[in-house]
């Protein structure tokens, strides 16, 4: 810089404003300094200085609102009604009594749980205040504790039947076709029965009462009467319709109805012909009747294969899924005949050299023997079947 420049006028402005920001840090790393060294919520006296230095330096004008500490301090404008005014005092607090732990589930359930963990006093504490008190010598002196905790929910009681999980969906799949086709003659005429009275929009989300089998047999006697891919019910449609808006008693609610036999729904399947399965559905009448056959039947029909279905059989097809086809193994576990043999016994699958090996005792000897001497327990271990005959032609 030329000596012979003159100097701004401003720049001494910018050196005492150093000086004033280092003489700051100095005194708040001191104060913060303070402040590491006692370990406590209480403001030091010097700090309170300081606080109030800056104060003055950002609120020239007037005096600087709100509280000096606002830690300790409640302004003087806070609101009555507001949600600092509301909170308890510290001595409440202190002698309010311990928060719940549990669960909102434990908390809320209607099961009785078990006590909490106690400990029992010293034979010495019990002789202090009950000087008849002898101590037991053998096991069956011994009080006893009453239930263990393992048996808790085995005692009556403690698990009742209203707690038990009762699913949607029949827990056990109907796997026969004409079955299947039954419930599926039963949901359409409920479906319809709803439609003509004006109460499926309604319905069509909310849980069908399943009935019983006198339900059931209500209505598949009402009459379908098929034209031009829509339908007509003949019968008792009103019966029918409020038959599922019924609520279930808590007696009735988990048990489920009597099933249809499978030659009693092949005959019924028979005497109704194919001109019914030929009716339209709608995408309200297709969610309607995957819910209902879910709840009868256990058969669920996925998304991708709903949409493209457009009549009854349509969806009857894609439910009604043949059954694979049973192992020999399966038929001849069922078979009594070679139950009752002495000296035959049956397998779930092929009978290999370990299992001969295991049943007469001999396999963890070999096992041992194999590891010791650091060849593979089962299988290869990478290597392959015929290492001589690649050896002999010249592959390795």
């Amino acid at each position: 810089m030329n000596p012979a420049m003159p100097r701004i006028s401003w720049a001494r402005g910018l050196q005492s404003l150093h000086r004033a920001t280092s003489t700051t840090s100095r005194r708040t790393a001191s104060g913060s300094a303070l402040a590491a060294r006692h370990i406590s919520t209480t403001p030091a006296p010097s700090s309170s200085k300081n606080t109030e230095w800056v104060r003055s330096k950002l609120w020239k004008d007037g005096e600087a609102p709100g509280a000096a500490d606002p830690y300790t301090q409640r302004p003087d404008d806070v609101p009555a009604d507001s949600a600092v005014t509301r909170l308890p005092p510290a001595a409440a607090l202190q002698g309010a009594a311990p928060t719940d732990r549990r669960p909102l589930g434990v908390r809320h359930s209607r099961l009785p749980f078990p006590a909490g963990r106690n400990e029992a006093a010293t034979p010495k504490e019990v002789g202090a205040t009950d000087p008849a008190y002898e101590p037991a010598t053998t096991l069956e002196e011994l009080a006893d504790g009453g239930t263990t905790l393992s048996e808790w929910w085995e005692q009556p009681g403690h698990w009742s039947e209203l707690d038990q999980f009762t699913a949607f969906a029949c827990p056990v799949k109907v796997t026969d076709k004409a079955a299947i086709e039954v419930y599926y003659r039963r949901a359409l005429v409920e479906v319809l029965a709803l439609q003509e009275t004006g109460a499926l929009g309604e319905w069509a989300t909310r849980k069908w009462a399943e009935g019983s089998r006198d339900d059931l047999d209500a209505a598949l006697a009402v009459d379908i009467v098929a034209q031009d891919g829509t339908a007509v019910l003949k019968g008792d449609v009103a019966a029918v319709a409020n038959s599922l808006q019924r609520t279930p008693d808590a007696t009735t609610e988990g048990t489920r109805p009597e099933r249809v036999s499978s030659e009693e729904a092949a005959e019924l399947v028979q005497a109704w012909g194919r001109s019914w399965k030929s009716i339209a559905v709608n995408d309200q009448m297709k969610f309607a009747l995957r819910k209902r056959i879910y709840q009868l039947t256990g058969n669920m029909v996925p998304d991708a294969k709903l949409g493209a279905a457009t009549t009854v059989g349509h969806l009857v097809v894609l439910t009604a899924k043949q059954p694979k086809v049973q192992r020999l193994a399966e038929i001849l576990q069922k078979s009594e005949e070679l139950k009752q043999l002495a000296n035959v016994k049956l397998h779930d699958r092929r009978v290999s050299s370990i299992d001969k090996e295991v049943a007469v005792g001999r396999w963890k000897l070999i096992e041992a023997e194999l590891i010791k001497r650091d060849l593979p327990v089962t299988g290869l271990a990478g290597l392959s079947r015929n290492r001589e005959q690649e050896r002999l032609l010249g592959r390795i």
